[in-house]
């Protein structure tokens, strides 16, 4: 398990923006380019998704320590 920090955070929503920035919104009456399209929004999404698990973890993780429920 990576323990939360700021760079890695950091590290992730610049994935994400890189996976967002390479979405042609020129194009998007063609239909292999809205899939295209489509797959890299999903793609950001899981990885964000995936981000928010690991933020909630890390959460859970770190009151365990303290021993309390209060955030």
């Amino acid at each position: 398990m990576i323990q939360m920090t700021i760079s890695h955070v950091y590290k992730k929503v610049t994935e994400v923006m890189q996976v967002i920035q390479n979405i042609n919104l020129y194009e998007v009456g063609v239909g292999s380019t809205r899939s295209a399209n489509q797959k890299a929004i999903n793609k950001a999404y899981r990885m964000l998704d995936e981000l928010r698990a690991e933020m909630e973890r890390e959460s859970i993780k770190n009151k365990q320590k303290r021993g309390g429920t209060n955030e």
